[in-house]
C-alpha cells in the first residue's frame, strides 16, 4: 500500500459518511424494519444510509488492521481504549432510549480512527528492521 492510498481511503470515509449520515437524518418514511429499543429502528431509508455509511468505513478498518503494529505506542493504545469504552457507551445510549446522547460515543469513536491513523501516518517508511511498510 502506498502512502497516497491513506488520503483516498480517508476521503471515501468522509463522503460514505456524510452520504450515510444525510441518509439517515432525513425523516423517517415508512415503517421499521426492526427494532434496537423503543425508539430506534431503521425504516428503509436508514438502513441504506447504515449501509453506505459502514461500507465507506470498511477500508479504514482494514487500513487500521493492516497497520495495527504502528498502534503499539501510547496513542494506539489510548485510541484502542477510547474506541472500546465508544462501543461499550453506543450500545448502552442506543439501548436505554438515551436521545441524542449516542453522539457522544460517536465523536469518540471518530476521534480513536483519527488517532489510529495519525499513528499510522506517522509511522517510518523505507527499509529499515521496523520500519518497512506492509506489503500489498
Amino acid at each position: 500500500m502506498t502512502r497516497s492510498s491513506v488520503p483516498r481511503r480517508i476521503l471515501v470515509w468522509l463522503v460514505g459518511s456524510a452520504l450515510g449520515g444525510l441518509l439517515l437524518a432525513l425523516p423517517d418514511s415508512g415503517p421499521r424494519l426492526f427494532s434496537f429499543s423503543r425508539t430506534h429502528g431503521p425504516s428503509l431509508v436508514d438502513l441504506l444510509g447504515m449501509v453506505i455509511a459502514v461500507v465507506a468505513w470498511l477500508p479504514v478498518v482494514w487500513l487500521i488492521w493492516r497497520h495495527r503494529s504502528a498502534l503499539r505506542d501510547r496513542t494506539g493504545r489510548l485510541a484502542a481504549g477510547l474506541a472500546l469504552v465508544g462501543v461499550v457507551l453506543l450500545a448502552v445510549t442506543i439501548r436505554a432510549d438515551l436521545g441524542l446522547w449516542w453522539l457522544l460515543p460517536v465523536a469518540m469513536l471518530v476521534a480513536a480512527q483519527l488517532m489510529a491513523l495519525a499513528s499510522i501516518a506517522r509511522r517510518p517508511t523505507g527499509g529499515g528492521a521496523g520500519g518497512a511498510p506492509a506489503p500489498g
